[in-house]
């Protein structure tokens, strides 16, 4: 079931067009990555996504009803912003009242457990806490209410190690118990590789590409070739290589359509060893945007 629809979404602030014909499906219960260079529009697809923003053209339907001025899905849509503007003068605990009031899911106990493990003292006032704990303190207030979508942006900014591998547990376990659904954009590419299940790549407010992270990786191919002597030209023949380097005789090639056909040029060109070799989520997004 697809928890998160967009199609066709446009956005312009003025003149500039920002989004450019954005089509984004999220299934229920999936943790859906969105990376992206500073400036693509992610920040902007978010504000939409969440009905801070309308859209200029196109559909967002978020549990099947569209998000924005709709107080009914809005209840059901958790929210952590790359910065959190709440009441800096408010305690803690002060906040906790406050979401109590505003969703009528929101779920103390489970507030009280998650802290248990971040440890942020609830009599501290919002001011008074770092970057990290902030955020912290933002995905906590919003896993509480047990959203069935949760939108994330930049969540792990400011966290150090520990502290992101515990939002990470706490997002996993309402994903397994409620089936709830996460989209997170994050400059932390290593991180979402591990973290999700699909990711969506964005550039110059378009989507390139999207699917599972096994998908995403299969676009391009790293491979390690080796052969009896220096034999540098053959990659500036071959079609689909990107970029490569060497060390001595042992080439790095990353290159984009593999195939056969390639690896029997390679073959005869004196190649002794032709190995596929591993390729980050970090490496498909960095080659994608030369």
């Amino acid at each position: 079931m697809k928890v998160i629809e967009l199609k066709d979404v446009k956005k312009s602030y003025g003149k500039n067009e920002i989004l450019h014909g954005i089509s984004l499906d999220i299934e229920e219960g999936s943790i859906h990555g969105l990376v992206g260079r500073n400036g693509c529009g992610k920040t902007t697809l978010i504000k939409c996504l969440t009905g801070i923003y309308e859209q200029d053209q196109g559909q967002i339907l978020v549990c099947g009803e569209e998000i924005f001025e709709n107080p009914n899905v809005k209840a059901q849509v958790g929210y952590v912003a790359d910065s959190n503007q709440y009441f800096e003068g408010y305690h803690i605990d002060e906040m906790v009242e406050f979401y109590k009031q505003i969703y009528p899911t929101f779920d103390e106990k489970v507030f009280r457990d998650y802290n248990q493990s971040i440890g942020l003292d609830v009599s501290k006032r919002i001011k008074e806490l770092s970057k990290g704990q902030a955020m912290s303190l933002a995905s906590m207030l919003n896993l509480s209410i047990h959203p069935k979508v949760m939108i994330m942006d930049e969540p792990m900014s400011g966290l150090d190690v520990i502290a992101q591998k515990q939002i990470k547990d706490f997002i996993v376990n309402e994903v397994d118990m409620n089936g709830m659904s996460v989209l997170i954009s994050s400059h932390d590419l290593k991180d979402l590789e591990s973290f999700c299940d699909s990711a969506s790549m964005m550039k110059d407010g378009k989507i390139l590409y999207q699917g599972t992270m096994d998908q995403m990786k299969e676009r391009f191919t790293k491979l390690q070739v080796v052969f009896g002597e220096s034999r540098s030209e053959i990659f500036k023949e071959l079609s689909g290589v990107i970029t490569y380097s060497n060390l001595g005789s042992v080439y790095t090639v990353i290159l984009e359509g593999y195939g056969e056909p390639i690896h029997e040029a390679l073959k005869q060109a004196g190649a002794i060893v032709v190995e596929e070799i591993p390729l980050s989520l970090e490496e498909v997004f960095v080659y994608s945007n030369r």
